[in-house]
């Protein structure tokens, strides 16, 4: 019993830690957003409710020395409420290094609380207050609390499930929190109470109707309960003091643990769930694992040609194919949270730089894979720290260019087909194109005498250890940030590309993948080997005859539509010997530097593609994204149009077809 006590117990505080982690960063957005609006009432009293909620909730599931640390940051933005302290960022600055404590407490237990005690200190002498420890460990309800002007009852009913004391809560301490919020009257009901040797001790049988006289609204009553309103029943009703009656919302009847009847409000019900990470992981491997079997079903179905297992195979792939789609549709998570967390970055690295930078967000609600959006945030990092060391000027260098004294790092995503294109932007200086060309000729990277684009002295940036910049500071100048963007980037199957003006400021965007669990793909074949290309990326095919290679003067290229489309023949890329067929077939491709053909013997057809990663032994083969299991059992490599375009294209610029064709026959031997 005492170890599924303590498992129920773990279970509950990891639940505590996760709801902590989204509170403390609404309150690093709303404490960057009051730095710029000190002013804001709304944005005061939001910070107060989080502090408020973390220090109650805390103290219940056992993280007494955070309830403790976070009481004295509370009271401090209690003052500030009711005017008896000014806001100020000095304040600001102060309570965002308390987040980091706070954070540091949640996920280690309340270990690290010593390390906050400098913070109490400066907290002191800011506030003038000589004394900020009073505990919140066994605190004592006030009988008759002061009632400010403009308080509004409340009638709260509360009753604790079966489970409530076995995941370590304490109902005391939820009526002493309530107490803080104004005056509090308590009535406790014992008519579930069973008779003495039938009682289970470890259940709560006492429920509670209580009137609050408080001048906070039902937001922060209803935070008072918010770790434990899955385990009991709650209602909190507004008390009408005058003959106006509010709108009716829909109410039933439901029975309390005590027996009783009593009305709760529909909406209260949860309209989500918290589902860890690692299950959704594993509910999205199992659902692949059902699209190969599938697959196998279809293929067993044409084979025996028996109308009843073809009616069964048609109705398993339809559910199938309904239950991936909606397995994708939960990976996809908004990119809102990513871009958010990087306020906090920009502020702080302003005032390392002495900047004056505002960071703005667009497209906030574009929804990638969650894999895709864990991976994405070092790129970003990187992207955000060059150009605000090296992108936007200082003040003094802005006002005399004429620009805005405040720069602007701008973060965007947007749908682009089946890929997101997530953008970082400056307003700052842009890329000397003069300046990275020196560099790299110094470098050794390319000869004196060679002619770039510009967005080839671009692509300069992200080789390994090449920096601009004159001198070595914390922030850049050791030339280990892009090329570790590239590495990340081509790791998540996308690509990124720069464009610069100089003077007016630098934007790199990433074209990301939507997905990296499941695709649609075109089957197809180059001599015996197969292969998928992802059907979002492909636009048509046509035929490719001996005319058409004639017509052309034996040059790769096709017209499709009066547009000349360049192509690679995959045979002769894979180094296949065999003789081709006299009617190939070209898949023309979308990528980002336009439009390609891909030459394959024959196009098998549609299929559901379930992405495998090939392990480290194939990790430089940048033109395969994975492979996949054929419902006959044979192995398809899947193909990356982009890479694989980029990657003949250096070949012939460089010469090193040679070198990386025993590559490609290592792969297909």
């Amino acid at each position: 019993m005492q170890s599924a006590q303590t498992t129920s117990g773990e279970q509950f505080k990891q639940s505590f830690r996760e709801e902590a982690r989204d509170i403390l960063t609404d309150l690093e957005a709303a404490l960057l957003e009051l730095n710029h609006a000190q002013d804001d009432m709304e944005l005061i009293g939001r910070v107060f409710r989080g502090m408020h909620t973390i220090k109650g909730s805390g103290s219940m599931f056992g993280f007494e020395k955070l309830a403790l640390f976070t009481h004295n940051l509370e009271t401090a933005f209690d003052a500030v409420r009711s005017g008896q302290l000014p806001m100020n960022s000095e304040l600001v600055d102060l309570t965002l290094s308390a987040l980091d404590t706070m954070r540091a407490m949640v996920e280690e237990d309340d270990s690290s609380s010593d390390s906050g005690a400098d913070l109490i200190e400066r907290l002191k002498k800011l506030t003038g207050t000589k004394d900020h420890a009073k505990s919140n460990a066994s605190p004592v309800p006030a009988e008759n609390p002061k009632t400010e002007e403009g308080a509004q009852e409340w009638k709260i009913l509360f009753a604790p499930g079966p489970s409530f004391l076995c995941n370590g809560s304490n109902p005391f301490l939820l009526l002493v929190e309530l107490s803080e919020l104004g005056a509090l009257h308590v009535d406790a009901f014992l008519d579930a109470l069973p008779p003495l040797r039938e009682i289970d001790p470890e259940r709560c049988y006492v429920r509670w109707e209580m009137t609050l006289k408080t001048t906070a609204g039902e937001n922060s009553i209803r935070d008072v309960f918010i770790f434990v309103e899955d385990s009991c029943e709650l209602s909190i009703e507004r008390v009408e003091s005058h003959s106006v009656e509010k709108e009716p919302r829909e109410r039933s009847q439901v029975s309390t643990p005590g027996g009783g009847k009593r009305a709760i409000d529909k909406h209260d019900k949860a309209s989500s769930l918290r589902v860890p990470a690692e299950k959704l992981d594993q509910f999205v491997d199992l659902v692949g694992e059902l699209v190969t079997v599938q697959a196998r079903l279809s293929e067993l179905a044409v084979r025996r040609d028996d109308p009843e297992i073809s009616a069964v195979s048609e109705e398993v792939e339809r559910l199938t194919s309904a239950l991936r789609d909606n397995s994708m549709n939960i990976r996809m998570t908004p990119i809102r949270g990513t871009f958010e967390k990087f306020r906090r970055l920009v502020h702080d690295l302003a005032r390392d730089l002495e900047k004056k930078v505002e960071l703005t967000i667009d497209g906030a609600d574009t929804e990638l894979d969650k894999t895709v959006i864990d991976q994405l945030s070092d790129p970003l990092l990187h992207l955000i720290r060059n150009s605000m060391d090296h992108g936007l000027e200082t003040e003094e260098t802005r006002e005399a260019r004429g620009k805005a004294t405040t720069g602007t790092v701008h973060l965007s995503a947007r749908y682009s087909g089946a890929s997101v294109l997530v953008s970082v932007s400056d307003d700052g200086n842009g890329i000397d194109v003069d300046a990275v060309r020196s560099k790299a000729i110094e470098r050794g990277l390319i000869a004196p005498e060679a002619e770039l684009s510009d967005a080839e002295v671009y692509s300069l940036l992200f080789e390994p250890g090449f920096s601009t910049a004159e001198e070595v500071t914390d922030i850049s100048g050791r030339g280990v940030g892009m090329d570790v963007v590239r590495q990340h980037v081509e790791g998540l199957r996308g690509t990124i590309e720069v464009t610069s003006e100089r003077g007016k400021g630098t934007c790199f965007t990433l074209r990301l993948p939507l997905t990296l669990a499941i695709i649609d793909g075109l089957l197809v074949s180059v001599d015996d080997a197969l292969f998928v290309l992802p059907l979002a990326s492909t636009l048509e095919c046509i035929e490719l005859t001996d005319a058409d290679i004639d017509s052309a003067n034996d040059k790769h290229l096709v017209n499709v539509r009066d547009e000349i489309v360049p192509y690679i023949r995959l045979r002769e890329y894979f180094h296949k010997s065999n003789e081709r067929p006299k009617i190939e077939q070209i898949m023309i491709v979308e990528t980002g530097d336009g439009h390609y053909g891909l030459v394959v013997d024959q196009v098998l057809g549609d299929c559901q593609t379930v992405i495998k990663n090939l392990g480290r032994f194939y990790r430089h083969v940048q033109f395969v994204s994975g492979a996949t299991i054929l419902g006959n059992g044979n192995v398809a490599l899947i193909l990356d149009p982009q890479r694989l375009m980029q990657e003949a294209l250096r070949t012939t610029q460089r010469g090193r077809r040679d070198a990386l064709g025993s590559g490609r026959k290592m792969l297909f031997a």
